[in-house]
């Protein structure tokens, strides 16, 4: 099942566009290698590149939040931690023997494009497009 980008994912920042993106595709590789028979290569590549993924794409999103001056910073680096703890937990979970980890993490990557990038990711991108505006 390959995730499209849509266009009620953009923020209008086009560095995190792009970011968000990565996320996608990570997800459609392991589509794809799911439909090769490939299934616990696709999980292990899928586990390595959202703790890739996370690491850089966090890092840079909340180094722009501080350098527009995001009053909600502090909120939103707390969803990054809790990504990271949901992360880490289906990771062990899996690296355990836990089959249902990765269908887990799966359904929570889904549940962080539709809700956390549509709506939190939204808000930043909303004050950034204000100040943008005024300037």
């Amino acid at each position: 099942m390959k995730i499209e980008w849509t266009d009620d994912l953009i923020t209008g920042v086009p560095e995190m566009d792009e970011q968000h993106k990565q996320l996608i595709a990570l997800l459609n590789e392991f589509y794809e290698a799911v439909e090769r028979g490939e299934r616990e290569e696709g999980i292990r590549r899928l586990f390595d590149g959202v703790d890739r993924y996370t690491v850089f794409h966090f890092s840079a999103e909340e180094a722009f939040m501080e350098q527009i001056g995001y009053p909600e910073l502090a909120s939103h680096r707390e969803t990054h931690a809790i990504f990271r703890r949901e992360y880490l937990a289906a990771m062990e979970r899996h690296e355990a023997g836990d089959r249902k980890a990765a269908r887990d993490l799966i359904a929570f990557l889904f549940s962080w494009l539709y809700t956390h990038i549509q709506k939190t990711d939204k808000r930043y991108a909303a004050f950034y497009h204000r100040g943008a505006a005024q300037n």
